[in-house]
């Protein structure tokens, strides 16, 4: 892997796993993405063997850790930030939102954490509305496991005047979310093209940017299916956009908590393998020996830093 790659850009797309080959049940299947299938050299179906392309590696990757269980989000996603095995330290998957446990896991170390005091710059770059900084001051709400890990390191989220500004983005990329669930008119909106252009120009202001989409998780929960598919669409639009505007200083992941969205035929979790896909220089030894989530966190201090 080269060293001192000069940026990473974590893109987790919320419970999304490897499914069946099944377009009744499974998005993926259905879904025209063909610039995320052409990266990943096949489809993001179960039973894919880790491959990928010239420019990327994708890699099926653990979610459940040696847990019995459906993988749960704060688990998961505290396992991606920090490295450690936190189901298995925890002795159970748990979520949605950290327990004392697993909050006290983060704080002692994690991604953030370790981009600070080693001089980068690190954000997460999704924005916030008023409401939900109202639910966590009063105590009324709980931050997520990637949320606490940003507090844990010191830094702020952003919140609806950043994304005005164009500081911070919207969790469905396009930002029409932000209009039509929120009820806002003067917030910016995107193609999926310029979406992806605009997250490379974020992404290449620090060293280290995290972006979540959690809609994939509440379409799993919830549906509707086609809804689903034309979030996977849309993502491919965003890629490509993204990819156009990327140089090969910097490192891109994309990867997920737990499985959900891949089976529509259940509201549940599931226990498939989650997708990881890693573009840029150095995507093949980043993927070499990449079982499960507590994997990611080390390489990508390598890639930043030529030390995990």
């Amino acid at each position: 892997m080269p060293k001192s790659l000069k940026h990473v850009l974590f893109i987790f797309l919320d419970g999304i796993g490897l499914g069946a080959d099944d377009p009744a049940v499974n998005p993926f299947a259905a879904a025209a993405m063909p610039l995320l299938d052409d990266l990943a050299g096949g489809r993001w179906l179960r039973g894919r063997q880790p491959g990928g392309s010239v420019q990327a590696s994708f890699v099926p990757t653990d979610p459940r850790m040696g847990i019995a269980g459906r993988p749960q989000s704060a688990t998961g996603q505290a396992a991606i930030l920090t490295g450690r095995n936190v189901p298995a330290e925890i002795g159970t998957h748990y979520g949605p939102r950290p327990n004392p446990d697993i909050r006290a896991i983060l704080a002692e170390d994690n991604l953030f954490k370790q981009v600070v005091q080693r001089g980068g710059t690190a954000a997460l770059i999704n924005a916030y509305p008023p409401h939900f900084f109202e639910a966590v001051n009063r105590g009324k709400r709980l931050r997520s496991a990637i949320q606490q890990a940003v507090h844990e390191a010191g830094l702020s989220l952003f919140d609806d005047e950043a994304l005005r500004q164009g500081e911070a983005m919207s969790p469905d990329w396009t930002g029409e979310g932000w209009r039509q669930e929120l009820g806002y008119k003067d917030t910016p909106v995107f193609t999926p093209y310029e979406a992806g252009k605009h997250l490379a120009e974020l992404a290449r202001r620090r060293t280290f940017t995290f972006f979540s989409n959690w809609i994939t998780d509440v379409l799993g929960h919830r549906g509707p299916f086609e809804q689903a598919v034309t979030m996977l669409e849309v993502f491919d639009g965003v890629m490509a956009g993204l990819l156009e505007n990327w140089y090969d200083d910097g490192l891109i992941v994309v990867s997920s908590d737990h499985g959900n969205m891949e089976d529509l035929s259940t509201r549940k979790h599931t226990e498939n393998d989650v997708p990881t896909l890693i573009i840029g220089p150095g995507h093949e030894a980043f993927a070499e020996g990449l079982v499960d989530l507590a994997g990611l966190a080390p390489r990508i201090l390598q890639a930043l830093y030529g030390t995990p």
